[in-house]
């Protein structure tokens, strides 16, 4: 999708801070800025390949289906998924798995 700003997240230091989180990626709707954890939260070891086009597949649907309902607990406000989110999710992987470059990366089950 054209338009949008893909960042890594920057963590402090290793296992510690409060981005020790298990946060894959979130989004800004208003600013099309999307940024994605590329480390796992503990270890610091690269993510894989199709789990990071995954992450970004599921960040782009907030995009394009966005949520109707939010839930606030404290200051933390959460989007929630609903079905037709879900469904343009799917449809966002399987065109990534049909592309003929970033296909490779997805695994045959």
């Amino acid at each position: 999708m054209p338009g949008f700003e893909l960042r890594p997240m920057r963590r402090r230091t290793r296992g510690e801070g409060r981005l020790r989180s298990v946060v894959y990626g979130y989004t800004r709707l208003n600013q099309k800025l999307i940024t994605i954890d590329l480390y796992t939260p503990r270890t610091m070891k690269t993510r894989k390949i199709d789990a990071i086009l995954r992450v970004i597949a599921h960040e782009l649907a907030h995009h394009q289906k966005p949520p109707r309902i939010y839930r606030q607990w404290f200051r933390l406000v959460r989007m929630i998924h609903h079905p037709p989110f879900w469904t343009q999710y799917r449809r966002n992987v399987t065109k990534l798995q049909n592309d003929e470059i970033l296909g490779q990366y997805f695994k045959v089950c």
